[in-house]
């Protein structure tokens, strides 16, 4: 049985853990390299939907920095060179 050689659930989960290493990199040097921690911030505020029974917050944030995309940019290539 021939495997399937591009795996989108490994893809995700490299890609996550790249940039959380680099953001987390980012945090780490950011007395040293402040550079690093720039970046921009995309997202929606917090709403909230309140049916009387249930109550429902919608939201997200993305802050995307140099670190962070980086980190992306290894976690890509070092998924190339699992293949």
């Amino acid at each position: 049985m021939k495997r399937n050689r591009y795996n989108p659930s490994i893809l995700i989960i490299v890609l996550l853990v790249g940039l959380l290493a680099g953001g987390a990199l980012g945090q780490a040097l950011n007395d040293t390299v402040p550079v690093l921690n720039k970046g921009i911030h995309v997202g929606l505020s917090t709403t909230n939907l309140n049916l009387g029974v249930i109550s429902i917050v919608f939201g997200f944030d993305i802050a995307l920095s140099l670190a962070a995309a980086i980190g992306l940019i290894v976690a890509i290539i070092l998924y190339q060179q699992m293949q």
